[in-house]
């Protein structure tokens, strides 16, 4: 069954004194592309929580974002004194050099970037890590779940869109004569009322000249393989496997054919029911670029 690449997953779970909210969104994407914005103490887990997502997620956008919540402890506050020593000495260097007025204050030095951090302790991290993964892991099953449930909506949508075309189909194809009937009529009028009458028609001419018409103006090929791209689309609704591209590829097969039977067909009531399946079949365009 095909999943949309639009989704949600939320989780809050509280691990060791710290409550963790883990929040992830999906949109479309050719590729899989997963970004991580989570405090600098979890960078070491991003690959295992990569490697989890991947599980649920085969393409799209997927935005992580993992907040931490201290329920008794407080962030501890760092100074990088290595770096403030280096600024500093910098400073007096470039005072020499330059010959400059002034003394350095502790507000010059408290502009240095990342001169102060604020750290949580992760000391104990190998206790909780794989409580922690798990927890990530359910907010996956969450984001799986909705995208499913998009998926779902869509494969419907698709069906009922495919149907009506399939009935319009159906109508051009019982139509297709038509075309090839009202030309032998128009030709044989156009003849007479340049003629007047006076000059006997060579019916055999006027046949091959309605024969080489009739297999310009032949739509049953197309006919035949937009049934087949109809066939191929719905059957891949139904498999496990990201279709997306598959879908799209389709997509443009039918688009292709449906232009070609445009151009061939000469007849108000056969362009009005391709212009119905252009507007359905672009309908179906925008959707399957949310296809996983």
């Amino acid at each position: 069954m095909i999943k949309s690449m639009t989704g949600y997953g939320r989780k809050e779970v509280n691990i060791r004194d710290k409550k963790f909210i883990i929040e992830m969104k999906s949109v479309n994407h050719r590729f899989l592309e997963v970004t991580f914005k989570m405090p600098k103490e979890l960078m070491v887990l991003e690959d295992s929580l990569k490697k989890t997502l991947q599980d649920y997620v085969k393409r799209g956008r997927v935005d992580v974002y993992i907040t931490i919540e201290n329920n008794e402890l407080n962030p501890q506050l760092q100074v990088d004194w290595d770096l403030a020593k280096q600024y500093i000495q910098m400073m007096k260097e470039m005072k020499d050099q330059f010959q400059l007025v002034g003394n350095i204050e502790l507000k010059d030095v408290l502009t240095i970037p990342d001169l102060i951090r604020s750290e949580i302790e992760f000391a104990d991290m190998k206790v909780w890590k794989d409580e922690f993964i798990e927890s990530f892991r359910e907010a996956c099953q969450i984001l799986f779940q909705m995208r499913e449930v998009e998926g779902t909506s869509l494969m419907k949508d698709f069906q009922s869109r495919l149907k009506l075309m399939g009935r319009v189909l159906a109508e051009i194809e019982g139509n297709s004569s038509l075309v090839v009937n009202e030309y032998r009529e128009k030709l044989m009028n156009r003849i007479n009322e340049w003629l007047g009458g006076t000059i006997e028609l060579d019916e055999a001419r006027l046949l091959n000249e309605v024969a080489f018409f009739t297999d310009k103006a032949n739509i049953d090929e197309e006919i035949t393989r937009l049934k087949s791209h109809f066939g191929q689309f719905l059957v891949n609704l139904g498999i496990e496997e990201p279709v997306g591209r598959k879908l799209d590829f389709l997509v443009q097969e039918m688009n292709r054919e449906i232009n070609t039977i445009g151009s061939k067909a000469n007849h108000l009531e056969l362009s009005q029911s391709v212009v119905e399946l252009k507007s359905e079949l672009e309908k179906i365009r925008e959707q399957v670029q949310n296809v996983e």
